[in-house]
């Protein structure tokens, strides 16, 4: 059984928290080494559209706790805008130059290293994945992707004119996006609802 729920009206507090916990989440390991500047969450919009989910299996329903397995489907309105910087390799020069000249790398075509501020935005996401659901009235909301869900997304920036760095930026992103949903997103779920929680109980 399929069904669609409501997806409410975000306000600017919740906003402000799963901007924070993104942030934190982005930042967080070691990034590729063309990014060399702390990644900030300059605006975050969950979007009009919400996700379709499926019912698979229930596994436990009290009065205190519901467990589930979905098939989620989101295809949707929301989209993320980033703010960092870049740095032009130098290096990338030498492999060039065997290129025509018209097909050259431009940004990357210094002579000596170049930090250039970027603007990112992150749009066009298409999932498809199966989730475990468990809501808890005492210990918060946990979700679980138990595949890889994403199948698509957009990847604009201030540089889409340079193909080789706009490639790039999509495959990364792609990759820290995957890599997020799947091992970041449960617990930022998990956080944002013990706050919301604590919030209602005060």
């Amino acid at each position: 059984m399929a069904f669609r729920f409501n997806w409410p009206e975000f306000d600017s507090d919740f906003y402000t928290d799963a901007k924070a916990q993104l942030e934190t989440a982005l930042n967080k390991g070691e990034k590729p080494k063309e990014i060399v500047d702390h990644i900030t969450v300059k605006d975050l919009y969950l979007g009009t559209v919400p996700p379709e989910l499926e019912i698979l299996e229930i596994g436990e329903l009290t009065t205190d706790t519901f467990r589930g397995i979905f098939k989620l489907t989101y295809k949707g309105d929301a989209h993320i805008v980033l703010q960092t910087k870049v740095q032009a390799n130098p290096m990338h020069v030498q492999r060039s130059e065997s290129l025509p000249r018209h097909t050259r790398p431009t940004i990357l075509a210094a002579a000596q290293p170049l930090v250039v501020p970027m603007l990112l935005k992150i749009s066009d996401l298409q999932l498809r994945g199966i989730v475990v659901l468990v809501v808890s009235k005492t210990k918060g909301i946990t979700l679980v992707f138990k595949n890889d869900p994403l199948e698509g997304i957009l990847v604009s920036s201030t540089f889409d004119s340079v193909t080789a760095l706009r490639d790039f930026l999509q495959r990364e992103i792609e990759a820290q996006i995957r890599k997020l949903l799947q091992e970041d997103m449960p617990v930022m779920i998990h956080n944002l609802s013990l706050k919301h929680m604590q919030a209602r109980q005060e």
